[in-house]
């Protein structure tokens, strides 16, 4: 133990390792954080107090301690998808993808948006890594002569197709089939049917649509240079029916899924390797990890990302002190 007369100087350092609780409340290893720019503790206390006002002027005559709390804060530079779990309040696992072939995926599209390949409620964020990706038009009638047509009924022409037409003004058709026309936007009348023309039925790689095979993504192009004055073959508004069909590769990525409470628990250490000053290290045996503040995934300012942890340290389910601070053995 050093002398009190000798001066004790303190540049910090050291390593944090944190030992997730499982749902039963057992240890399960401690793991590095990695890098971690900032650890604090701090120290709140609270007390009743007793005045006395017998000899005319109220002065203070008892006071008690009722109340310590022991917190901190910890930043964590390490963006790895354990520390965002815990910052999320979720599990990292590896989604694996296994090869197949799909087809008939129906999209409703429109023009100038992007559409995700795979896009299901068991996966919401789709495929990677596809390819032979091929795009027609889904199922539409053919139009028919005499008929009551609700609004927003989708056909096509009878007689060589080319593109699809919407209802929009609801009646009843023609005894004969109107006069189709090949204009995306351009309307048809037909009876008391109102028809507008929403698409080509048969889409055509680089002029109606881009596919980025890698993220498993198609573009509608919002034009395209094979139409007179650059016009659209998909309508910006009313929506076109697609069928898509791919084969998917077997590929793997990591994923975080994040939907549970937001409080983790767990024992804290830090283990110093300080600059200056004696290293003294700190053991935490039932520490609260509550996410805080935010994480950048883009700003116009680079800087590095941080994760935020607002830290209580409780006793022990045992009755372990809930704070422990070891100078280390020489």
């Amino acid at each position: 133990m050093a002398a009190s007369t000798t001066a004790q100087r303190l540049i910090p350092g050291g390593k944090i390792y944190f030992d997730l609780f499982d749902a039963n409340s057992n240890q399960t290893g401690e793991r590095y954080l990695g890098l971690t720019p900032g650890f604090t503790i701090s120290i709140k206390s609270d007390k009743i107090e007793s005045y006395s006002a017998e000899s005319g002027l109220r002065q203070l005559d008892d006071q008690t301690l009722v109340t310590i709390t022991r917190s901190g804060k910890l930043t964590v530079r390490q963006i790895s998808m354990e520390n965002l779990g815990m910052f999320f309040a979720g599990q990292s696992a590896i989604a694996a993808q296994s090869t197949g072939t799909v087809s008939g995926e129906l999209v409703s599209v429109l023009a100038d948006r992007y559409y995700q390949l795979g896009d299901t409620i068991a996966n919401p964020t789709g495929v990677r890594s596809v390819s032979a990706v091929t795009v027609a038009s889904g199922t539409i009638a053919t139009a028919a002569i005499s008929t009551a047509y609700a609004l927003g009924a989708q056909v096509k022409p009878a007689t060589s197709p080319l593109y699809a037409f919407q209802c929009t003004t609801a009646g009843t058709s023609g005894g004969s089939a109107p006069t189709w026309v090949n204009t995306v936007g351009a309307t048809v009348t037909d009876g008391t049917v109102t028809w507008t023309c929403i698409g080509i039925l048969t889409p055509v790689l680089s002029t109606d649509y881009t596919v980025d095979a890698t993220m498993g993504r198609v573009y509608v192009l919002p034009s395209t240079a094979s139409t007179p004055a650059g016009t659209a073959r998909v309508h910006p508004s009313y929506s076109m029916p697609w069928s898509f069909g791919y084969t998917k590769s077997a590929v793997s990525r990591e994923q975080m899924l994040s939907s549970g409470k937001a409080d983790v628990y767990g024992a804290l250490r830090f283990i110093a390797a300080n600059a200056k000053g004696a290293n003294r290290d700190v053991y935490g045996v039932n520490v609260l990890l509550s996410p805080s503040g935010d994480i950048v995934f883009k700003e116009d300012s680079p800087k590095y990302a941080d994760l935020s942890f607002d830290l209580t340290f409780n006793v022990g389910a045992n009755g372990e002190s809930a704070l422990i601070i070891d100078g280390q053995a020489y």
